[in-house]
């Protein structure tokens, strides 16, 4: 398969997840194209053309030709120069036509922030009055556009170019597919409890093998005992909002929010809220 086709389907299964819907995607394309044909010319150059048929800022082909055949993927969560360099070592003994990170690098790190406001359109979903949603979020998106302004973005983007190794992201999309897929588990079996909730998870290969590492879903916030409520999952997005802006969202819902931890890489440093 063709690394150009690898992506469209990426975006596409992100698209087909979206708890937004398709109309509010549409809706973002048309206004992202509307806004690069009111550009003045001299302003084009640094349109990203990708905006007009995928809308998903953190999710880029980040070096590479969309021809480059791909047949062998080294995948992970957090794909940064080491993780690159051991990929270059592999290649010396395997093929290996493909690095795929998770958390977005480059010109998709940087523009981290776009990918935020979808998370007004989940709060909606939940009761919370969208006016209200996206004043919660406004500040909390400029913040995290701040903070990523002076990062380093294309550090990874550089070694691999320099290592010859094609390199993409797919954030938002792969986030979208864990959400539609939890989501989904939880409005069928409907648990009682926050401990019913954990079960489900630990009923999850993933999630097992996650506990099996000392690292299980376990509540940060109420006790097993406590009544479920509506369970919303909310992963995607990108970072989350403040704190006191949860607080605030929990008090326009109906139901009793309760929170688990998901499986995933605890190693990385503290370097961004992704």
């Amino acid at each position: 398969m063709r690394l150009d086709e690898i992506y469209k389907i990426a975006v596409q299964a992100g698209r087909d997840a979206d708890p937004r819907g398709a109309a509010r995607i549409e809706k973002e394309l048309a206004a992202a194209k509307k806004e690069y044909d009111e550009l003045k010319e001299k302003d084009r150059e640094f349109f990203d053309l990708e905006r007009l048929t995928n809308p998903y800022a953190d999710t880029r082909i980040l070096v590479g030709a969309p021809e480059t055949e791909v047949k062998s993927i080294l995948v992970g969560i957090d794909v940064e120069v080491g993780e690159l360099v051991l990929a270059d070592r592999l290649r010396e003994k395997r093929r290996l036509d493909l690095v795929l990170t998770h958390h977005p690098e480059g010109r998709a790190l940087a523009k981290l922030g776009d990918v935020m406001g979808m998370q007004a359109d989940i709060l909606n979903a939940f009761g919370v009055p969208i006016a209200t949603a996206e004043g919660i979020l406004g500040s909390r998106i400029a913040e995290v556009s701040r903070r990523l302004l002076p990062v380093n973005h294309t550090r990874a983007v550089d070694a691999a170019r320099l290592l010859g190794l094609p390199f993409m992201c797919v954030h938002t999309p792969g986030d979208n597919n864990v959400v539609a897929h939890l989501q989904g588990l939880f409005d069928a079996k409907k648990p009682d409890t926050v401990g019913e909730v954990v079960e489900i998870l630990r009923e999850i290969p993933e999630y097992r093998h996650s506990a099996s590492l000392g690292v299980p879903p376990k509540p940060v916030a109420g006790a097993e005992k406590n009544r479920a409520g509506r369970v919303l999952v909310d992963m995607t997005g990108a970072p989350r909002g403040r704190r006191r802006s949860s607080r605030s969202s929990r008090a326009r819902m109906s139901a009793p929010w309760s929170a688990c931890t998901s499986p995933r890489n605890t190693s990385r440093k503290p370097r961004r809220t992704t």
